[in-house]
């Protein structure tokens, strides 16, 4: 199970250490414990629905969590991390719509959400889902008698999260306790982590790469804080405080190398997209006793490769992500065999941490298995020294005169030339060559030294026809440059997007 005992086994042992903290509120080790009884206590107490399709105990029930980074999702959260209860995990930052369409499918036993958000309340009220706002009616939960431990099983669900949704709806899938107990202990010795790992994590608790590190920091017993939505100087504060471990993705790690160099941060985990070589450099001079750890995964596969940062060296090349991360093989492979090194292909991971599938059909997903080994759809190549490059999406590829181009071979390219922090490349459709190939960046650079550079290293036909600059990247919930938004800037010829001089 995610923490098991780990709960119970700090709150009994360093019972006024700090356990987490967000906005104006912070419990200790031995008050979260409390509070998680008492909320087990109190979903134990609703009625539960049959749901084919998750692996959940008798006690346990399934609760829906729509409250974005308000303070009550940190004992919400810990409950289905340590308890037999099981969180629907939603962003609150999706349309109303799509969080109605997800209460719709799975129906959970009990709803705990903002009272804001009323359209989301009726709806639940429609379907028979309680309803309870966290600002109002979650005190009267908490003085629930506390519940005695119930045996928890490692295939029961805990979690059912969901895919980023950056090109496609999103898609909810479960996690079991196990996956992550497996997971917890490969990230515990692979980032060097221990108690006194005291953790920011300034993103979305929706995010994966956040939500895990709630998990993380508390297995180990360390300070997790986050914040109520990102702001760069209230960040910057907190990580010249206690803080020694910042857990965020490049777009906000990026916004906090703009502030003054924090020296007593000792580590900086980061993950959601390719790390740039500008931005690597500056957060070496921002955090110049930290060891970066960037790891790429998926939501569905868990982590598939790790590359280690200190102040001058890299356990990887740049244009990699890293070598497979422990305890995962990786398998580069094209219609069911495994493909020659170097030769590019759809990447599978083998390993504990891949889920076993979608909770609803989707024919479409990138997500699938082949024996033992599962994919998203990412294509990749291993290099000689058996580190992993990624080259785009299955259905991301551009096909532009008939020459097929995977965008992200182009992108890190891009990244490596000075001057430019960021590159996404499009495929707009073209009249005659079928789709454009056109650059949007970050950063400050020449169309001649752009494309000066690219010729070094890439064959003509990859060099983009047209490149843009713009101020900074529209960004999806988890962080990550929000094509679709992009791609419509590119049709409306929309201001923001300024082509590079000559």
């Amino acid at each position: 199970m995610p923490l098991g005992t780990s709960l119970e086994t700090h709150a009994r042992l360093r019972p006024d250490a700090l356990a987490v903290r967000l906005g104006d509120t912070s419990l200790t080790y031995a008050a979260l414990h409390a509070q998680t009884a008492r909320l087990d206590a109190a979903l134990r107490a609703l009625p539960r629905r049959d749901r084919p399709g998750l692996t959940l105990p008798a006690p346990a029930r399934l609760f829906a969590l729509t409250t974005g980074n308000h303070p009550a999702a940190l004992p919400l959260l810990a409950t289905a991390f340590s308890t037999p209860h099981a969180v629907q995990l939603l962003d609150a930052k999706w349309p109303e719509p799509l969080l109605i369409e997800a209460l719709e499918a799975l129906r959970p036993d009990v709803l705990f959400c903002l009272a804001g958000q009323t359209g989301l309340i009726a709806a639940a009220q429609t379907l028979a889902i309680p309803t309870v706002p966290v600002e109002t009616a979650l005190p009267d939960l908490l003085t629930s008698p506390p519940a005695a431990p119930t045996p928890r099983a490692p295939d029961q669900t805990f979690l059912v999260g969901y895919t980023s949704g950056t090109t496609s709806r999103p898609k909810p899938f479960a996690r079991s306790r196990h996956s992550w107990r497996v997971s917890l202990d490969a990230s515990r010795a692979a980032f060097g982590l221990t108690d006194q790992a005291h953790t920011l994590a300034p993103g979305p608790l929706a995010h994966g790469v956040t939500l895990y590190a709630l998990a993380e920091t508390l297995d180990n017993g360390a300070a997790f804080t986050a914040l109520p939505r990102f702001d760069a100087p209230t960040a910057s504060a907190l990580l010249k405080t206690r803080t020694r471990r910042l857990v965020a993705v490049p777009a906000l790690l990026q916004a906090l190398c703009r502030s003054a160099p924090f020296p007593s941060v000792t580590h900086i985990t980061t993950a959601g997209a390719k790390l740039a070589p500008a931005l690597l450099t500056t957060a070496r001079q921002t955090f110049p006793a930290a060891t970066l750890y960037e790891y790429y995964g998926a939501s569905e596969l868990g982590f598939l490769s790790l590359s280690r940062h200190d102040a001058k060296t890299s356990s990887a090349p740049p244009d990699s992500v890293g070598h497979p991360f422990p305890h995962v093989a990786l398998s580069i492979r094209a219609q069911g065999r495994p493909l020659p090194q170097g030769e590019t292909g759809t990447i599978f991971a083998r390993g504990d941490l891949a889920i076993d599938g979608y909770l609803t059909a989707n024919p479409t997903s990138g997500f699938r298995r082949e024996g033992d080994w599962a994919t998203v759809g990412d294509l990749g190549r291993i290099n000689p020294d058996g580190s992993l490059t990624l080259m785009g999406r299955e259905g991301g590829m551009i096909v532009t005169a008939g020459l097929n181009i995977y965008p992200q071979e182009i992108e890190t390219a891009l990244t490596a030339l000075p001057g430019i922090t960021g590159a996404v490349v499009l495929g707009p459709a073209h009249p005659t060559r079928g789709q454009d190939l056109v650059a949007l960046l970050t950063g400050e650079t020449s169309l001649a030294a752009l494309r000066a550079h690219l010729a070094r290293h890439l064959p003509h036909y990859k060099i983009p026809r047209r490149a843009y600059r713009l101020a900074a990247y529209p960004l999806t919930s988890s962080g990550k440059p929000d094509r679709r938004t992009l791609l419509a800037w590119l049709e409306q010829k929309d201001a923001r997007l300024v082509p590079l001089p000559a």
